[in-house]
């Protein structure tokens, strides 16, 4: 089963190089990028694709599956949920994202019934666990991506890089 999945891991929306500027161009190349990511990994095998459910690439990803499932492609989107609550906090627009997004997944996983500290880590190794491939937007920040990233290196995973494409833009 694990090779037929996909997982994400990116940052929250502040370290994103469009920030919150849905409307920019490097938001439309994001978007544009993930879909074409999602369309190549499902040519290589990949069938269902695993959101970490979290503000920013993790729901921004979560949609992309969405929009390219709508067109006809056979794939699921699978959500890894740290603990239930953990979206009651953020700003509406991403709760009524998030809430969006978990009706049109296929499988929810509640990583923790509540928060603990560790709730976060456990839910990245559980996404780089189930899956043979990553597509990810990592430029090196240190930080909760970081370390998915380099357990799904680790992991031996095949990466998919977005930050290689991004930052490119302002070569």
């Amino acid at each position: 089963m694990r090779t037929s999945v996909c997982c994400f891991s990116g940052y929250r929306p502040e370290k994103m190089p469009h920030g919150y500027q849905e409307n920019s161009h490097l938001f439309a190349e994001l978007q544009t990028d993930l879909c074409q990511s999602i369309r190549r990994a499902y040519t290589q095998g990949c069938l269902h694709f695993l959101s970490g459910m979290s503000r920013g690439f993790d729901l921004w990803a979560a949609q992309a599956v969405l929009a390219v499932r709508g067109e006809g492609l056979p794939i699921d989107l699978w959500a890894a949920v740290a603990f239930p609550d953990m979206h009651t906090r953020w700003e509406l627009l991403w709760q009524a994202r998030y809430r969006h997004i978990l009706t049109q997944a296929s499988q929810i996983f509640h990583i923790f019934p509540q928060y603990t500290p560790e709730c976060y880590i456990v839910r990245d190794r559980f996404l780089v666990d189930h899956s043979s491939r990553c597509i990810c937007f990592f430029d090196g920040t240190a930080g909760g991506t970081a370390y998915t990233v380099k357990y799904a290196q680790k992991s031996h995973l095949v990466i998919d890089n977005l930050a290689d494409n991004q930052l490119s833009l302002f070569d």
